[in-house]
C-alpha cells in the first residue's frame, strides 16, 4: 500500500513562493529557514527539470540574501509558465 501522498503540480513553486513572501515580510529567520528546508525537500522530488533548475536558483538567491525582488519575481513567473508545459526528460533528484 502506497502511503506517500500525491504531489500537486505546483507544490514546489508554492513552497518556494512562501519562502519569498516570508522573507519579504520580515518573518523570523528561523521561520524562513524552516520554510526553505521544506522547499528544498520538495525540490528534490520535482520531476520538471526546468522548474527544478529555476527554483534552485531562487532558493540559493534567498540563502545568499539576494534582495533583488524583480529578479525573484521574474524567476517565479518563468516557473509558473514552465509548469504549463510538459516536463522535460530527466530523472527527479
Amino acid at each position: 500500500m502506497d502511503t506517500v501522498p500525491e504531489r500537486r503540480p505546483t507544490e514546489t513553486l508554492d513552497l518556494v513562493s512562501r519562502v519569498v513572501v516570508l522573507r519579504r515580510r520580515g518573518a523570523p529567520h528561523v521561520t524562513v529557514l524552516a520554510a526553505q528546508d521544506q522547499a528544498w525537500t520538495s525540490l528534490h522530488h520535482e520531476p520538471h527539470r526546468d522548474v527544478r533548475g529555476t527554483l534552485t536558483w531562487v532558493l540559493r538567491a534567498i540563502a545568499s540574501d539576494d534582495r533583488d525582488d524583480a529578479r525573484l519575481d521574474a524567476a517565479l513567473r518563468v516557473v509558473a509558465r514552465d509548469l504549463r508545459r510538459p516536463p522535460s526528460p530527466g530523472p527527479a533528484r
